[in-house]
């Protein structure tokens, strides 16, 4: 809900006379993660290494446990499929959209095929446009550039690159990005109090029960 009613502020901007500007235009670099190894072709020089994979993206933040792996040519340049604190990703393949920004606690992990990755310059806030993407309006353009025929995902980074969006003020755009972080803090404290609670209560019920056992014996 945070994500929609940031989206229609950013649009109140846009319509107020910022300008639409492509990604391709507000990004220092977008790509595709890697594809694995094929098993015919490994050998001792093959390795596995962790991965951020589709599945590892949950209500728009990146949980890696458990972390997944995928077989590599322990020779290959792997830094052009490497993620930094800060960008964006969003599934390029799949059945569902889903997107959102690297941590910190990310920074230089891969991506796997299934991901493509946008490294926004100074003049977008990363959060942001993973709002718009998660947004029913980012959503449906997303769809627009959808090349399959059935229900499975097919984005190509020249899709991604050709996407439109406002470019609001720097000084609103923090605004909004603040806005979106506090949100997600509230979420996150919310989800593990639930979850603390839920245990406490568990725990409660299975020692009454087992005291209650033992007085019946």
């Amino acid at each position: 809900m945070m994500y929609i009613v940031c989206w229609e502020m950013t649009k109140k901007a846009y319509s107020s006379g910022a300008k639409a500007v492509q990604l391709s235009h507000l990004s220092e670099k977008i790509f595709q993660g890697l594809y694995p190894q094929r098993k015919t072709k490994e050998n001792n020089s093959s390795k596995k290494v962790p991965v951020i994979n589709i599945k590892n993206i949950l209500n728009g933040r990146i949980n890696l446990d458990p972390p997944g792996f995928i077989s590599i040519d322990s020779h290959r340049d792997l830094e052009r499929y490497t993620v930094r604190s800060g960008d964006v990703v969003i599934a390029c393949r799949g059945t569902v959209l889903k997107s959102a920004v690297v941590p910190e606690s990310l920074d230089g992990y891969l991506i796997a095929s299934n991901l493509i990755a946008i490294r926004l310059n100074a003049n977008f806030e990363p959060i942001l446009l993973s709002a718009f993407f998660q947004s029913p309006e980012g959503q449906k353009i997303l769809l627009l550039n959808v090349r399959s025929s059935t229900m499975q995902i097919a984005l190509t980074v020249s899709d991604i690159e050709k996407i439109e969006v406002p470019l609001i003020p720097v000084e609103i755009q923090k605004r909004l990005a603040g806005l979106i972080a506090a949100s997600d803090n509230y979420y996150k404290a919310a989800i593990e109090s639930a979850n603390l609670r839920r245990d406490i209560a568990y725990s409660i019920a299975l020692k009454s029960f087992m005291q209650s056992s033992t007085s019946w014996r």
